[in-house]
């Protein structure tokens, strides 16, 4: 994604939790994770009961809350801006090589045009 882009799914989750309707909000919430690439699932233990000689029983389950899905949406974001900072800064590099070569080769005129200068004095 490209930092509009980033951008616009930033400001499209701060409209979804605007929104008073939590089913809607809900659909909305998964829709976008899914767009950016954020999990709607988790897998985990629940614990659902004890047993007589105090162990407890668990059971799978892939129930998610909407924080979690806030927070995986706002994660996938952070891993985009910070992909995107990195492309930047790689086109800003090379640039950035290519100033010093210029720099450098008019460093080395300047000096040989002092150089043809002070030879040519005399007084």
């Amino acid at each position: 994604m490209r930092h509009k882009e980033i951008e616009k799914k930033r400001k499209e989750l701060t409209e979804i939790l605007a929104q008073e309707n939590a089913e809607k909000r809900w659909e909305r919430l998964q829709k976008l994770a899914r767009e950016v690439g954020a999990s709607v699932t988790r897998m985990g233990k629940t614990p659902i009961h004890q047993n007589i000689d105090g162990r407890i029983c668990y059971t799978t389950s892939n129930e998610i809350t909407e924080t979690e899905i806030v927070h995986n949406i706002q994660f996938a974001l952070q891993t985009e801006t910070m992909i995107e900072v990195c492309r930047t800064s790689a086109k800003n590099f090379w640039v950035a090589l290519v100033a010093t070569v210029i720099a450098l080769l008019a460093m080395f005129a300047a000096w040989a045009a002092v150089v043809v200068k002070v030879k040519g004095f005399e007084p």
